[in-house]
């Protein structure tokens, strides 16, 4: 059944249990008004006939017959005008003197009440006479003396009583139908309501993707936090409480992102702050997406993309953030750098070596034998004592299998790469990471081979040197190549920044100034004599004397 359907037949039971109940109270609240009304009318014509002097003049009489004339005179008009069913007279001897029915005329009086009522007692009573059930009110008549000289009993037959009952229920039952239908009309407007606000979607559906709304906020590397126009969390998963710096544990739903200690102040700025001094001038639209914003966290690199939340209307109900830690994308940046270099290497490798096969095919077509196995040797060599000093004298396998690829690189360009490594590499520093290094080398490298083609010299040369000291590692890539233009060299770091027109570029050098920064290094850049550029990046060993100059950034000379 659907929520719609279920949602009117319960409104609709609701509404038809409240009535009945209110048509039972109703009927019960009728029924005891009318019973005591009609008592109080019964009693009232009874003290009326006890009073009245002819019927008392009438009970004194011993003449039966002028009795019985001169009561039916009293209570004929009595009678009439107060619409009692039965009006009963009697004695002081309960001997029926007036009866609505002739045959009781002369007959007792057997209720056992009648001899309190004789003694002075007044009662309302429901019983069942001669008429059938009735409720009747009872009275004596007193002479001058204030002797009990008779007794007066007026009734309203029941079924009188119960047709009124009935007329109220019948006008109380067309109000329950009208209820009814008003209420199966508003629980049709009250389900299609709810039915738009919730999309059209069934509770059943609503629960299951609140589940798999928390799976994939479980799941999800990336933080997700969500805040409402006044800046109160209103969901942040796990993620996001590790990125904010909080415990594990640590609940911030319902929490202001503006109160909660550490960084969470700083995204608040990204996520509320323009929302809150803006939001009367904003019109919908007009909010700005914000992608890739980066802030400082735990002494890590948030990235921070915003989108708003509206609703039907298009007016803004708060902002929901994801949150990326950037070491993450350093890291994929890295692994895809290393990729580019490996399949470089192997172009080259294969490009090489396609060379000298055809080279020893050719010299054994010739039946040169001994000229192939002098070039083989002669190859096999140079290669074993090029790995071996790579190997050996480099601190990192990244690195040695960098300079093997790039010196390959090098030589398809006609590039001529000098490289020296010095230093036995055993003080190293915790905040040291070889991948880096290696991946802020291979952007220099290339950025330095690319400058020198840019000339088309053939003397085209790149340096490279490593060096350890008891302070600090030193990387410096030196090119006799073109230069650093006056328009790009303001803004040398800055990402996407580049001399090229083609998109992609200009975030080599900004990569390598960002993990220098955060090995807690510093960039140099100076124009090297001979023509070319100079660069030089010094990581400390020692972060605990670390000097200002080294504390990340870069100068230009």
């Amino acid at each position: 059944m659907r929520f719609q359907t279920k949602l009117m037949v319960f409104i609709s039971l609701l509404v038809l249990v409240v009535t009945g109940l209110l048509g039972l109270s109703f009927r019960y609240m009728i029924t005891s008004a009318l019973y005591e009304e009609i008592g109080k009318r019964a009693l009232t014509v009874a003290n009326t006939l006890a009073v009245d002097a002819q019927v008392r003049d009438a009970l004194e009489q011993t003449d039966t017959t002028q009795l019985r004339l001169r009561i039916k005179e009293a209570v004929k008009p009595v009678q009439a005008s107060s619409g009692a069913d039965f009006i009963t007279i009697a004695d002081r001897h309960l001997i029926r003197q007036w009866h609505v029915n002739p045959e009781r005329i002369g007959t007792p009086m057997l209720d056992p009440m009648n001899d309190k009522v004789l003694q002075g007692q007044s009662f309302i009573t429901e019983s069942t006479g001669s008429l059938g059930r009735s409720l009747r009110a009872k009275t004596a008549v007193y002479d001058g003396e204030g002797k009990a000289i008779g007794l007066i009993s007026v009734g309203f037959l029941m079924t009188d009583v119960e047709q009124n009952i009935r007329t109220y229920t019948y006008a109380w039952l067309w109000f329950m139908v009208g209820a009814l239908m008003i209420g199966i009309l508003g629980s049709l407007l009250i389900a299609r309501r709810v039915r738009r606000e919730l999309h059209g979607l069934e509770p059943v559906e609503i629960g299951r993707l609140y589940q798999e709304k928390q799976a994939i906020l479980e799941s999800i590397g990336e933080g997700i936090i969500a805040v409402n126009s006044s800046g109160q969390v209103t969901l942040a998963n796990p993620q996001a409480v590790r990125l904010l710096g909080l415990s594990p544990e640590t609940t911030i739903d319902g929490c202001e992102l503006r109160h909660l200690p550490g960084a969470a102040g700083k995204l608040a700025e990204v996520l509320v702050a323009d929302f809150i001094v803006n939001s009367e001038d904003m019109k919908p639209g007009q909010e700005q997406l914000v992608f890739n914003e980066e802030i400082e966290v735990q002494q890590r690199v948030v990235v921070v993309s915003r989108v708003p939340i509206k609703d039907r209307s298009g007016q803004r109900m708060g902002t929901v953030a994801s949150l990326r830690d950037k070491t993450e994308l350093l890291r994929m940046t890295r692994q895809l750098t290393e990729v580019k270099d490996y399949a470089e290497m192997l172009r080259s490798q294969t490009h090489e070596y396609t060379n000298r096969l055809y080279l020893i095919s050719g010299l054994i077509q010739l039946e040169c034998y001994n000229e192939a196995v002098d070039f083989i040797t002669q190859e096999s060599e140079q290669y074993r004592m090029h790995r071996t000093n790579a190997s050996t004298s480099l601190p990192d396998s990244i690195i040695a299998s960098l300079l093997i690829g790039k010196k390959k690189q090098a030589l398809d360009k006609g590039i001529v790469l000098h490289s020296t490594v010095s230093g036995v590499f055993s003080t190293l520093s915790p905040a040291l990471e070889w991948p880096l290094l290696a991946a802020m080398a291979g952007n220099l490298l290339d950025n330095a081979m690319e400058a020198v083609a840019m000339l088309s010299i053939p003397e085209g040369q790149v340096w490279f040197r490593l060096e350890e000291t008891a302070e600090a590692i030193t990387v410096e890539v030196a090119d006799n190549g073109s230069g650093i233009s006056e328009d790009i060299r303001g803004k040398l770091f800055v990402k996407g920044a580049s001399t090229k027109t083609e998109a992609g570029h200009g975030y080599g050098l900004a990569l390598v100034h960002e993990y220098a920064e955060r090995m807690g290094g510093s960039i140099q850049v100076h124009e090297r004599t001979g023509g070319g550029t100079l660069f030089k990046i010094r990581i400390p060993l020692n972060t605990s004397v670390m000097s200002d100059e080294a504390k990340g950034g870069y100068t230009h000379e």
